[in-house]
C-alpha cells in the first residue's frame, strides 16, 4: 500500500520523524544548524506547520524546529491521556532527537503550559536557557473557570469529529490562520482538521480547564529561569473582556517568577506567530545572548 503524501511536506525545512519512548512517531520540521536550539510548541488544534514565520526568522542563527504533537498532521496518535505531564513528554523526546549545548523552548497558546510543565521537571544543569511564552493559556485567568467556558469547551469537543468527517471542520478554523502565505495556509488547515486531529483537539480539549485548574494550586517551580512573556494587546473576536482578562494574568505570571519579563505585542490579538513573528524570534535570541554575557 504506497505511503500517503506528507501534508505540508518541505514547507519548513526538513521533515524528520521522531520516535517516542512508547513506540510512535511525531513528525518534526527542521532547519538552520549550529549548538543552539529552539524548540516550537504549538497552540490547541494546530499543527506546527503555522510557525512558518518564526522559524524563517530563527534559522540563520540557531537550528529551529517545529512539530506536530501525536494526531496531527503526519504524527501518530496516542493513546495515552492528553494531560500536560503526557504531552510533556511528548517534547521532551522531540528535543532528545536533536543534540544541542543550549535549548530555548517557545510555546503558544496551550503550548505555554505545555513547556512550562516541562521545564519544572528538567534538572537545574539542564541545557535550558529559557522560555519563550506566547499569549499563553494563563491559569491566572479567571475567565477559564466560568461554568459557561466549561460548557463550551465540553460542546465544542464533541462537535469536532463530526465537523471533520463531512468537511466542515477546515472551512470553519480556517480564519484562525488569516495572515500566513500560501501553500503553508492551506497546508496548515489540511493537517489540524483532519478526523485524527478533530479528535487529538477534543482530548486535548478535555484536560484544558482541569489541567489549568492543577497548575493554579500548585505552579510548575521554575526558579529565576529567564522567560518572556509576549502578550497580545488587540482584542480577539471574542472581545475586549477576554482580552483584558488574559493580559492581567500574563502580568500576575510575570510577577510570580524572578526570571520572568512581560512584553507587549502592540499589533497583535492572540495569533502572534502571524502578526508578529519577528518579535518572538527576537526574543527567543535575547535569552542565548543575555546567557553568553553572564
Amino acid at each position: 500500500m504506497p505511503t500517503p503524501p506528507m501534508t505540508g511536506a518541505g514547507l519548513l525545512g526538513i521533515d524528520r520523524m521522531v520516535n517516542t519512548r512508547d513506540g510512535r512517531q511525531l513528525r518534526t520540521m527542521v532547519r538552520g544548524d549550529g549548538p543552539d536550539l529552539v524548540v516550537l510548541e504549538a497552540g490547541l488544534g494546530l499543527s506546527g506547520l503555522y510557525w512558518d514565520g518564526v522559524h524563517d526568522a530563527l534559522a540563520s542563527r540557531v537550528r529551529v524546529v517545529a512539530y506536530e504533537r501525536a494526531g496531527y498532521g503526519m504524527s501518530d496518535p496516542a493513546t495515552s491521556p492528553r494531560t500536560l505531564s503526557n504531552l510533556a513528554t511528548d517534547l521532551e523526546d522531540v528535543i532528545a532527537a536533536f543534540p544541542h549545548e543550549r535549548l530555548v523552548l517557545v510555546g503558544h497558546s496551550w503550548g505555554g503550559p505545555i513547556i512550562r510543565t516541562l521545564a519544572a521537571r528538567l534538572p537545574a544543569d539542564s541545557s535550558l536557557a529559557g522560555l519563550v511564552l506566547v499569549d499563553p493559556s494563563d491559569e491566572n485567568a479567571g475567565l477559564y473557570f466560568a461554568p459557561m467556558v466549561a460548557r463550551h469547551f465540553s460542546a465544542q469537543a464533541a462537535t469536532l469529529a463530526p465537523l471533520a468527517r463531512v468537511r466542515l471542520l477546515g472551512r470553519l478554523t480556517r480564519g484562525t490562520t488569516t495572515g500566513l502565505r500560501e501553500p503553508h495556509r492551506s497546508a496548515v488547515t489540511a493537517a489540524s482538521t483532519s478526523l485524527a486531529a478533530a479528535r487529538v483537539t477534543a482530548a486535548e480539549q478535555r484536560y484544558f480547564i482541569t489541567e489549568l485548574a492543577a497548575l493554579r494550586g500548585t505552579a510548575p517551580a521554575l526558579g529565576n529561569l529567564p522567560m518572556r512573556v509576549i502578550s497580545g494587546q488587540l482584542a480577539d473576536p471574542f472581545g475586549a473582556k477576554i482580552r483584558k482578562s488574559l493580559t492581567e494574568a500574563h502580568r500576575q505570571t510575570v510577577t510570580q517568577n524572578p526570571g520572568a519579563t512581560y512584553v507587549p505585542a502592540h499589533r497583535s490579538a492572540h495569533m502572534i506567530p502571524l502578526s508578529e513573528p519577528d518579535l518572538i524570534a527576537a526574543e527567543a535570541l535575547a535569552l542565548f545572548d543575555s546567557e553568553a554575557s553572564q
